[in-house]
């Protein structure tokens, strides 16, 4: 079940970072100043766009069964593989550039979800359905935060690109916050499912996850655009794909009851949080490419 449930996340991953090259695409292609849910609207109109929120729905499809099949920790980690995906993409059809801060920030990010991986690869699965009161709390909890992140970095634009660059990062790491609630209400439908068959879609029907998860997802995708548009594809994706793993991550140990590993596995984890950490970090700070030439070449005019 774990090399299933493993191949399912890898392919969720892969078919997400295609919908994001697509979505960033489209966005650019727009050509409107629009922002927020109006700019989904003008979206909503384009083919290649529309074919972006195909794939995410497979990938999301793909998501439930794997965290159904395999230890969260794993899915988390592994569906983000398509990091490498993004930057290959961005440079060859999104026209982006990468500085070497973004393009270490973005292996960094990838290695430590690959030791995070490592570190749970014994983990049995378990299936705990949430309560309603639970299910309301990670909603709220992950809503307010995505909401106090976006909104402290929203300013951080104008004429300055290292600015801009990174409210566009941070943005993203706000979309990931969102992305951790969507997956505890996608390991909760998957769950029921696995367990109850065809008499698990009332009771996940009735639960207050299935619309929590709509709400988040119509927002995340709002905030995703913007992100877009002020940062590369690759580093806004690494940032939510951190940030969501991270919660995710929390969420089995502290709602699931996953085993916490110990030994090797203990470290395994706690290094490979640290270094994703410091990869989003890296990402934060990075400057975009050219930059500093520019500021040298300005200084010494002056």
């Amino acid at each position: 079940m774990l090399v299933i449930g493993s191949l399912l996340a890898l392919i969720s991953g892969m078919l997400n970072a295609g919908a994001a090259a697509l979505e960033k695409r489209e966005g650019m292609r727009s050509g409107t100043g629009r922002k927020g849910f109006r700019l989904l609207a003008v979206l909503a109109r384009r083919p290649l766009w529309l074919l972006a929120m195909a794939l995410s729905a497979v990938a999301w499809v793909a998501e439930a069964a794997s965290l159904a099949l395999a230890p969260v920790p794993v899915v988390a980690t592994v569906r983000n593989a398509g990091r490498g995906l993004l930057v290959f993409g961005g440079r060859r059809w999104l026209e982006e550039h990468f500085s070497r801060l973004e393009l270490a920030g973005v292996a960094l990010a990838s290695a430590g979800g690959a030791l995070t991986t490592a570190s749970a690869a014994h983990t049995a699965v378990t299936r705990r359905p949430l309560s309603n009161l639970t299910e309301l709390a990670v909603g709220v909890t992950c809503l307010v935060g995505a909401g106090a992140l976006a909104w402290s970095f929203s300013r951080l634009a104008g004429d300055n690109p290292a600015l801009a660059r990174a409210s566009g990062v941070a943005t993203g790491a706000a979309v990931g916050l969102l992305f951790a609630g969507t997956g505890v209400f996608t390991k909760e439908i998957g769950d029921r499912i696995a367990l109850y068959g065809a008499r698990g879609v009332p009771p996940v029907l009735a639960s207050a996850g299935p619309w929590l998860m709509l709400v988040m997802a119509a927002w995340s995708q709002s905030l995703l655009q913007q992100a877009f548009r002020k940062a590369n594809a690759a580093a806004v994706s690494a940032a939510n794909a951190s940030v969501a793993s991270l919660g995710l991550i929390g969420a089995g140990f502290a709602l699931y009851g996953q085993g916490v590993p110990r030994g090797a596995g203990a470290v395994a984890l706690v290094g490979g949080i640290a270094v994703s950490l410091a990869g989003t970090a890296m990402l934060l700070g990075a400057r975009p490419p050219g930059s500093a030439s520019a500021s040298a070449s300005a200084s010494a005019a002056s």
